[in-house]
């Protein structure tokens, strides 16, 4: 089952609630599509946030050149064709925009390699599926303290018994405001999580995380720079609120640097980061063997299958950007999903809504 070649689209889809956070502010995604297709007619298929279109087009352009070292070969070798793509990408560098285009070919080709199979990924993997507790991830972004205990109300009455909210407004009291407010809105019994997207300093952090401790918040996740180790492992000691990082981190070096300072109580690293499919799962073993608490960011389509591999896991982090871009998304219910039992992902484009949003 050799590639026979692989194809790149943009595609900028609408979001129900508009991000405001502390990186970016947007009220459309653009992610990058890409078709691997084997000489026999099998098609693997994955998508990745690009950012921007200047990002988007240099994802494309990396893809493109992997393209070149990976035409012909079996499309089932996975661990032979990662190393092969990470050769390629040396001069490039192995972090950024280069490791997402890496990330994304491996991603689609292990849908090939369920599909080929005729079985699920999980299966691939020697698990079985099941229901998997969400928090929900779509909105509570930085917006005023009444519109979030709102959103956050909405959320609780779908079923939602997780949810997280933004953190890093330029007044501070704004954020302890609408900690307060969400609480309040959503009762005890209902896990809160705070993400401040890196936005604040060490000693600001450690400030915002004592005072916010009245709200029991389940985690505080990157409160600071997020290669900043020593600023992540002197805020784990002080905090009585656990800390959890990972989603900018590339690859196992860096986790096991923040491993070995201590650094963070949870994990939730990148597919795009770590290198698809293949990458995350040394990046999990490496996980397990320290015994931590770890999930995944972002890509639920992807993370239904690899949750059971996870040995200590948080709940499954739910957002429905990409739902617009499949015939039979996946979905969320009193919030749980679960992943389908097609083969691959069991995921397969919409194509009318590709070609509606699509970037010409």
């Amino acid at each position: 089952m050799r590639i026979h070649n692989i194809d790149c689209r943009t595609v900028s889809v609408p979001v129900r609630f508009p991000v405001v956070s502390c990186v970016r502010q947007t009220s459309e995604v653009i992610f990058v599509l890409v078709d691997v297709t084997t000489e026999d007619g099998v098609t693997g298929i994955a998508y990745a946030q690009a950012f921007n279109i200047h990002g988007a087009c240099a994802i494309m352009q990396c893809v493109a050149h992997l393209e070149s070292a990976l035409i012909g070969r079996s499309a089932l070798e996975t661990d032979a064709l990662w190393r092969r793509m990470k050769e390629a990408l040396k001069l490039l560098g192995l972090g950024g925009l280069p490791m997402f285009a890496l990330s994304l070919i491996d991603i689609a080709l292990w849908d090939i390699k369920g599909k080929a199979a005729g079985v699920p990924v999980y299966q691939l993997l020697g698990q079985e599926t099941a229901d998997l507790e969400v928090y929900q991830s779509d909105g509570l972004w930085l917006i005023s303290s009444q519109d979030a205990a709102r959103q956050a109300e909405q959320f609780a009455k779908a079923g939602f018994t997780a949810m997280k909210m933004r953190l890093g407004r330029q007044d501070a009291e704004e954020d302890i405001k609408a900690a307060r407010e969400i609480r309040r809105a959503i009762g005890s019994d209902i896990e809160l999580m705070g993400d401040v997207n890196q936005g604040w300093t060490c000693d600001v952090a450690i400030q915002m995380a004592d005072r916010l401790a009245d709200y029991d918040l389940t985690w505080l996740e990157e409160p600071v720079d997020a290669e900043d180790h020593a600023s992540h492992a002197r805020l784990k000691k002080s905090s009585s609120i656990p800390v959890a990082t990972g989603e900018n981190l590339y690859g196992m070096r860096t986790l096991q640097c923040f491993l070995q300072q201590d650094a963070a109580s949870i994990y939730t690293p990148d597919l795009q980061r770590c290198g698809g499919i293949t990458g995350w799962l040394a990046v999990n073993d490496l996980a397990g063997m320290d015994g931590v608490l770890s999930g995944l960011h972002l890509f639920p389509e992807y993370a239904v299958h690899l949750f059971p591999s996870i040995k200590r896991p948080v709940k499954l982090e739910w957002m429905s950007w990409p739902e617009i871009l499949f015939a039979q998304p996946l979905t969320c219910e009193q919030g749980k999903v679960k992943a389908p039992a097609r083969p691959g992902f069991g995921m397969e484009w919409n194509q009318e809504n590709i070609d509606k949003y699509a970037i010409n």
